[in-house]
């Protein structure tokens, strides 16, 4: 019982040590995502309850920390609910939010930029900056509109040298991005998923084992040298009132 005890315990710091590294990269990403999502966006929502929920699971797996040391059996089971919910929340928001809508929402809006790139330029080049593109498809969109190739199309924004020109079109670095983002957002996504699930199930099992034991506990006894104090013996004051009254 000891043996299985131990190394349920030594599981549930693992899968939870496991939760807080990976909650941390989540916030990470997302704060990083931050920077080049759009504001009043899904993908900026995306992006802040991402951070929220990673915080969630940080301070869930301290609790977590916790709960194992302690070992006691009401801690385990807040901590087994607490870690369902986070799950529930986790397939909700993979569920909710998808990063195919993400990138079709970009790409609208950078149709919208390209197409008023004559009167206001300003969004279009704040593309080419975040992204390292030039112009819808690459630099010779400028000179098809009879444009002038923006300093934004160049490393650094020099100008001066066609070296520096971005090769590559915003479509094209646009998708490229979205691709990487979404395969590493899945990778995170499910292995946290995967080690929530591993935590929840053994502290669950925790939780019964800690209720196991408690039923178990040996009841001292007189064979095992207990000896049960006796109960106070009452004083009668009846015989001393009577006393006092009869002198």
């Amino acid at each position: 019982m000891s043996v299985i005890f131990s190394a349920v315990k030594c599981f549930v710091l693992a899968f939870n040590f496991f939760s807080l590294l990976l909650g941390i990269c989540i916030v990470c990403l997302n704060i990083f995502g931050l920077e080049f999502a759009i504001p009043n966006t899904d993908e900026h929502t995306y992006c802040i309850v991402g951070i929220i929920l990673g915080s969630f699971v940080c301070m869930a797996t301290l609790f977590g920390f916790y709960s194992v040391v302690c070992e006691s059996l009401g801690v385990n089971v807040i901590y087994s609910f607490f870690m369902l919910m986070l799950l529930a929340t986790q397939l909700l928001q993979m569920q909710t939010y998808k990063h195919q809508k993400f990138f079709i929402n970009a790409l609208d809006l950078l149709e919208d930029a390209w197409n008023d790139v004559d009167e206001d330029p300003m969004a279009m080049q704040a593309v080419e900056i975040n992204y390292h593109c030039c112009g819808l498809y690459n630099a010779n969109d400028y000179k098809y509109r009879h444009l002038e190739t923006p300093s934004s199309c160049y490393r650094y924004q020099n100008a001066t040298l066609e070296l520096n020109l971005f090769p590559r079109g915003c479509v094209e670095a646009l998708e490229t991005s979205y691709h990487n983002t979404m395969k590493r957002e899945d990778i995170f996504n499910w292995s946290l998923l995967i080690s929530e699930c591993a935590v929840f199930l053994y502290s669950c099992v925790l939780s019964i084992l800690l209720f196991r034991r408690s039923r178990s506990a040996p009841i001292p006894n007189a064979e095992d040298g207990y000896v049960a104090p006796e109960p106070a013996q009452r004083i009668n004051h009846c015989n001393s009132r009577t006393h006092l009254l009869s002198n």
